[in-house]
């Protein structure tokens, strides 16, 4: 079978004869109904679960043949409403004219035509027309993708956050005309108000029972890749136990609960087709005001080993005052390695997830500026171990 790169279409995946690692046992809190948020890094198979979810919602049972969920959902169609915002161009025309005629064409596949003007009051009646059949499944793919384009960009962020704003909003009062709504995204963005507005919304992106559903375990590489393995510990002249250690290491230790840890999927599918180890994820997108903001923090890039956050700052950015180790962990160049839980809250132990990452990140960060001193950041995360070891 042939390696999914880049497949991010269930559909296609499935029929044209990509090998899919089964992950839908970790889907059916989901498919029974709810509203649910959930945050992981790029290229974690974000939209892969999204369009896996939608192809289970419409009804595509066949395509779910040999999966654990083949026999366990009952595959009743619902209406789906999948909004992809990294697929709008908000670049070049209006965000809210791109949503408008996103939901006109979900409309026209579903053989409707819209009478609204505004993308809020089109969404509201695509939800209402929809639920006539039975109630509607909403997917919102990448959430934040607007935002984060123009995160240093405050004008026109607000212009985005706005529009925004004002369609997530119509979810939560049409609350009893829904059966699924699923959010993903790379980051929680307070700022955006849409958690406030959305206090249904259940936060899944650090619970347990979600901590394997994007991402390979050790035990799913080893099952689903036998063959692909035996070749590259061949080409490269290791023995199979050494080959999986080096690739331990480089590929593997995302965790988002402490317990479990699984391995970026794109590199090491990127691995196995070029057989050579590198920096595959990191090289793909690494922001440069990333890097910029931790070194305005003046932060030791020894610092970023053991870096410290409680609960309040690990799952959220500020859009107006980011912090950078917030924003480190959420675009996934830290992962959690331990935690601990107070009456006052959780606190976590963050670090770099494995040697593609911290090589990388530690290299540009060296490279900009070697003998930069520690700054008020520094002083704070110090404070924060004190309080981790108190």
């Amino acid at each position: 079978m042939r390696l999914p790169i880049g497949i991010q279409d269930f559909t296609k995946l499935r029929e044209q004869g990509y090998l899919y690692v089964d992950k839908t046992m970790h889907m059916m809190p989901l498919l029974q109904g709810g509203q649910f948020f959930f945050a992981r890094p790029r290229r974690f198979g974000k939209s892969l679960l999204a369009s896996t979810l939608k192809a289970a919602f419409s009804g595509r049972k066949e395509l779910f043949k040999g999966l654990w969920l083949e026999d366990k959902f009952d595959f009743a169609p619902r209406p789906v409403i999948r909004i992809d915002l990294s697929k709008l161009d908000y670049l070049q025309r209006s965000l809210e004219t791109s949503l408008l005629e996103d939901f006109r064409q979900t409309a026209s596949e579903y053989g409707l035509v819209l009478e609204q003007n505004t993308a809020k009051s089109a969404f509201e009646e695509l939800i209402l027309e929809l639920s006539k059949t039975a109630k509607v499944v909403v997917l919102i793919d990448e959430y934040d993708k607007p935002i984060t384009d123009y995160l240093l960009e405050p004008k026109k962020r607000a212009e985005l956050q706005a529009v925004l704003k004002s369609v997530y909003g119509v979810l939560k009062p049409m609350d009893s005309y829904l059966h699924t709504v699923f959010l993903t995204g790379v980051s929680k963005i307070g700022k955006l108000s849409l958690f406030s507005d959305l206090n249904n919304l259940e936060d899944i992106s650090l619970n347990s029972k979600y901590a394997l559903i994007c991402g390979y375990t050790k035990s799913e590489i080893e099952q689903a890749f036998p063959t692909q393995l035996e070749v590259v510990a061949q080409n490269l002249q290791f023995e199979l136990p050494e080959l999986m250690q080096h690739v331990m290491h480089w590929y593997n230790g995302y965790s988002w609960d402490a317990m479990n840890r699984v391995y970026c999927p794109f590199s090491f599918l990127i691995f196995l087709e070029q057989q050579e180890f590198k920096s595959y994820w990191y090289e793909t997108g690494t922001p440069t005001f990333l890097v910029e903001l931790i070194r305005a923090a003046k932060i030791n890039p020894l610092e970023l080993e053991q870096a410290i956050l409680d609960s309040q700052n690990i799952a959220h950015t500020d859009a107006d005052q980011i912090n950078p180790i917030s924003l480190m962990f959420q675009t996934g160049y830290l992962t959690i390695t331990q935690k601990r839980s107070s009456p006052m809250g959780t606190v976590y132990q963050l670090s770099y997830p494995n040697h593609e990452v911290r090589i990388a990140f530690s290299k540009n960060l060296v490279e900009q500026y070697a003998a930069n001193p520690l700054g008020s950041f520094a002083i704070y995360l110090q404070e924060a171990k004190n309080r981790w070891h108190g």
